[in-house]
């Protein structure tokens, strides 16, 4: 009699082996036999296998046949095994075909006691997961359509009740991504692998107004034959997860765009731009009006300009845009005085664009959501977010994001108004510093066009020196703002001081070479900078023009020559040698000099590294200049070169136009070193005066000449040479001879009998000075001819 194994032998607190499996061919004889078998019934593999599988069963009766003797491909029955010890084992069967090996068949043995503990857990799992799970679980059929759900689908992605069944994805939630939902599940359904976190999103039926995110997983249902029966869906909505996610990836965003430009309209652009249509469907961003120009606002300050607003879409009836206007934010003062975001539900107008006036009536609904930007306790504005229709106001949730992403422009915007504020006063400043008239002068014709920059700092000047002698100057440094600014002011009136003392141009290069290393407190290096000048460079650009001589000398310190057009129509950069820039290591080149005929046009232009595309579009408008206007020819070069000129680094463009003086304008004598010659030279400038009509001039201008050539006889040896000159506003005495020293102004005692000749020179004229050359010096004298007309 068969008995089933004793409890003593198998007590409830010990788990039998599961799934024990067995291999038999077409034959019946075992050819595999698991060590989960060997646990189950207690033979071991070389015992059993080349016996018959039936001398296992306890009871002969029993087969793994169905009673027509036909064997399924997969089947499952109890059937009541030997065990080694004696004892019987009443197993649950499944045979199914081997996939290594045709023709044998794979035996799948389970107690039936833990075969039913674990079909009463599945049960278990199956109602609970159908009745009380509150995870989402849909059945769909082989075909897509819905057969069952559970309770806590009810109400997601378009499940509704029994009506819900037999409808496919795209039915069930039209307004959404279910056609590539739909084919992930035929997929599923085609490999059997599983779709794992597929994010479903759109508009439910019964939200129209929002859009739900789900995170969806997709496996595929077997029955005990392996045959697919459908497939299971599970379902969690994620739309507040993701919608966290989006407004971290939004401030991300905004923290690397908004800011990146300096300009305060631009970073306001920038803002209303992040924000939509991510957080609103419009946005507008006004600013008090000082902020736009840099200053401090005051609160005082009430009026609004607007420098960013973006609209997502169009609504109709809105005007021919379909744009709503946006008024500004009401009630400035009290969101000044609390400094709390406003949420509101307003009309706003239906006028066509922007409107720029307040307390217009409207038509469209729209919920509102004013946030004031402050920064550095200041209150620079406000932005305002809105979304049209009044089925999605703002949450809490939403103006924390407004306000972290209002917080961190508002430092942007108060950067670019500090940027504006510090680079308006350094262009300012500039424009202070450049020659505000350049009078007319008797060596050049001349005309400019200056645009300070903020990125850089230049000045340029002409100034008139002896001889009616003209200097023309560039400088220029790659120092922003204020410091560059006074830079260029320093090496300006450092300029002028030197211009005084009638330096030729290299030696007022050295000189200011000298100046820019004492004041930067730098000392050269081997690699050419400077260690405590911060890396900024000055260029400079000097030259001397000599109208009687028609002489042009010219030093530069790392900056572009000019270009010269000659009245014959050649036209070409000049050659030169061409220095360091100013506080640089590196040797100064003697100054340049070259011939120029008169109407010859000299063109100046920074930045010195203007590119070889501006050279050229200027030597070609220089190319035909004789019978051109310097007016005419700024605004020609200007215009061909326009795109180039208008960059960061500013635009000087000086244009001179060389003239000569003949012999209707001065009178030159060489006289000899004899105290009897004074007399001479007094009458030779007393016929001169008459001639030119200047005898209101002659008493000065005789008493300066018979001091000056008394000088020159007394204190220097060999011949004088006497010159006067008759400038557009000045005349001019020069008498030069071979000595090198210096005269200077003596203050005489009323006892001296001499030493008040340079005192009286200096009170009878208004300019005089001493020039040094090669062969001697030269001692001038000038005297306003403007005067000597009231005269």
């Amino acid at each position: 009699m068969s008995t089933t194994r004793a409890t003593s032998q198998h007590s409830p607190a010990r788990r039998l082996p599961t799934n024990a499996e067995i291999v038999i061919d077409q034959h019946g004889v075992m050819t595999g036999w698991s060590r989960e078998a060997h646990d189950l019934l207690g033979f071991t593999a070389s015992e059993m296998l080349g016996k018959a599988a039936g001398s296992l069963l306890a009871d002969q009766r029993s087969a793994y046949s169905d009673e027509t003797g036909h064997v399924g491909r997969e089947r499952g029955a109890p059937v009541v095994l030997r065990c080694r010890d004696g004892h019987t084992e009443a197993c649950q069967v499944r045979i199914r075909p081997t996939e290594l090996s045709a023709g044998n068949w794979s035996v799948s043995l389970t107690p039936v006691a833990e075969a039913s503990e674990v079909q009463a857990v599945d049960d278990a799992v199956l109602d609970a997961l159908f009745t009380r799970s509150p995870t989402s679980l849909c059945v769909y059929g082989t075909d897509l359509r819905l057969r069952r759900f559970n309770p806590a689908a009810e109400g997601m992605q378009g499940v509704f009740g029994h009506g819900s069944i037999g409808l496919m994805p795209h039915e069930l939630w039209p307004d959404s991504n279910s056609d590539v939902f739909e084919s992930g599940m035929r997929r599923v359904l085609e490999t059997g692998l599983p779709l794992i976190g597929f994010e479903k999103r759109g508009r439910p039926p019964d939200d129209p107004e929002h859009e739900h995110i789900f995170a969806n997983s997709v496996f595929r249902l077997e029955d005990p034959a392996g045959r697919v029966v459908g497939l299971a869906t599970t379902a969690v909505e994620i739309t507040e997860q993701r919608v966290a996610e989006e407004r971290i990836a939004l401030l991300a965003e905004a923290s690397a765009v908004i800011g990146a430009s300096l300009d305060v309209v631009e970073t306001g652009q920038q803002l209303a731009d992040v924000a939509v249509p991510r957080l609103a469907g419009a946005a507008t961003v006004d600013l008090f009006s000082p902020v736009i120009s840099g200053e401090d606002p005051t609160p005082a300050d009430t009026e609004l300009l607007r420098v960013g607003m973006r609209f997502a879409g169009e609504t109709s009836g809105h005007g021919s845009s379909g744009q709503p206007g946006f008024p500004y934010p009401s009630a400035v003062s009290a969101l000044v005085q609390d400094l709390e975001p406003r949420r509101t539900a307003i009309e706003l107008p239906d006028d066509d664009g922007e409107p720029l006036y307040r307390g217009t009536g409207g038509k469209q609904s729209a919920h509102s959501l004013v946030i004031p930007m402050t920064a550095r306790g200041s209150v620079l504005g406000f932005v305002s977010f809105y979304r049209l229709g009044l089925s999605n106001p703002f949450s809490d949730f939403d103006v924390m994001t407004a306000r972290d992403l209002v917080s961190r422009s508002a430092l942007s915007i108060d950067n670019a108004r500090r940027y504006t504020r510090e680079h308006s006063a350094a262009r300012g400043l500039q424009r202070d510093l450049s020659p505000q008239d350049i009078t007319d002068q008797s060596a050049v014709e001349t005309a400019h066009y200056f645009a300070p920059a903020a990125s850089n700092a230049n000045w340029f000047d002409v100034i008139p020196v002896s001889g009616a002698r003209v200097a023309l100057v560039l400088c220029t440094t790659n120092e922003a703002g204020l410091r560059g600014a006074a830079a260029i002011g320093r090496l300006g009136a450092a300029v002028h001081a030197l211009s005084d003392l009638d330096l030729d141009p290299e030696e007022v290069l050295a000189r200011l070479d000298a100046l820019v290393s004492r004041i930067s407190g730098a000392h050269p290096s081997d690699s050419g900078t400077r260690d405590g000048a911060d890396g900024f460079d000055l260029r400079c650009v000097y030259a001397v023009y000599d109208p009687v001589a028609g002489k042009l000398s010219i030093a530069s310190a790392d900056h572009q020559p000019p270009i010269v057009a000659h009245p014959d129509g050649r036209v070409h950069l000049l050659t030169m040698p061409v220095g360091p820039a100013l506080g640089m290591v590196g040797s100064r080149e003697s100054a340049t000099e070259v011939d120029l005929e008169a109407r010859c046009t000299l063109a100046f232009t920074t930045p010195p590294n203007s590119t070889a595309d501006t050279t050229e579009s200027v030597m070609r408008v220089l190319s035909s200049t004789a019978e051109t206007s310097l007016e005419e020819l700024r605004q020609n070069i200007l215009g061909a070169t326009f795109s180039d000129f208008s960059g960061p680094g500013g635009t000087v463009l000086l244009l001179a136009r060389t003239q000569r003086l003949d012999e209707n304008h001065l009178s030159t004598w060489d006289l000899p070193s004899d105290p009897a010659v004074v007399a001479t030279a007094r009458n030779l400038v007393q016929q001169q005066l008459s001639v030119w009509g200047l005898e209101a001039a002659a008493f000065v201008t005789e008493l300066v000449v018979s001091e000056l050539v008394t000088n020159a006889i007394r204190y220097a040896n060999g011949p004088i040479n006497l010159r006067v000159i008759r400038d557009h506003h000045a005349l001019i005495c020069e008498v030069s001879d071979t000595s090198a020293t210096a005269p200077h102004l003596r203050y005489a005692r009323s006892s001296d009998e001499g030493g008040r000749g340079l005192f009286l020179i200096a009170e009878l004229t208004q300019r005089w000075g001493t020039r040094f050359s090669d062969n001697g010096k030269t001692i001038w004298t000038e005297q306003d001819l403007d005067e000597l007309a009231v005269l």
